[in-house]
């Protein structure tokens, strides 16, 4: 089994998706306005949260922006951390893919199966990396609009990576499986 190529990168895709799956974080936004507040937001597979860090006094406009930020009613005075602002269950994603690269891995006997399922994976991986592209921009889109006072970083994360080095990897291994398929069904005509 693990002697071809193509469950070799299926494995290496199951250890991708896994760190995506135990809350790595696939997008961060921090937002910065000096010596008043600090808002950092972090995608990953449990949401969106968002940590806040207030050092002094806010203006008016500031706390306006936080509170529409962290959609609470009133700014808090103390820092708060792992405020959920987004929350969806992307981790049942992560749980689901991981399986159906297991279950890839584990159908090596039947090779037609295995491309099959070998297919769903990489199209269900490249969704979610354009998804998760998607999203990233949207927010990067939204940030760049608040103007000279504030100071903006994005950043993808390593979640995004190992998104990224999932579809690779599925995309490989489906190159393998059809060598062998195509490796069978010549030996087959030979008999």
């Amino acid at each position: 089994m693990i002697q071809r190529v193509q469950n070799l990168y299926l494995f290496l895709a199951l250890v991708a998706l896994i760190i995506v799956t135990i809350g790595t974080d696939v997008f961060v936004t921090t937002i910065v306005k000096k010596e008043s507040f600090e808002l950092t937001t972090h995608a990953n597979v449990y949401g969106v949260q968002r940590d806040i860090s207030v050092s002094s006094d806010l203006e008016q406009k500031d706390a306006e922006f936080i509170k529409r930020s962290i959609e609470k009613v009133e700014v808090p005075s103390e820092d708060l951390n792992q405020i959920p602002t987004l929350y969806f269950p992307f981790y049942s994603i992560g749980i689901l893919l991981s399986m159906l690269a297991a279950m890839t891995i584990l159908s090596y006997k039947k090779l037609k199966r295995q491309i099959k399922l070998g297919r769903v994976l990489f199209v269900f991986n490249f969704l979610s990396f354009g998804t998760i592209l998607v999203l990233y921009y949207l927010l990067k889109q939204e940030t760049s609009e608040l103007g000279e006072a504030y100071i903006v970083s994005n950043q993808l994360g390593f979640g995004f990576y190992c998104i990224v080095i999932a579809t690779a990897f599925s995309f490989l291994a489906n190159i393998g499986i059809r060598r062998d398929i195509k490796l069978i069904q010549s030996i087959d005509r030979i008999r």
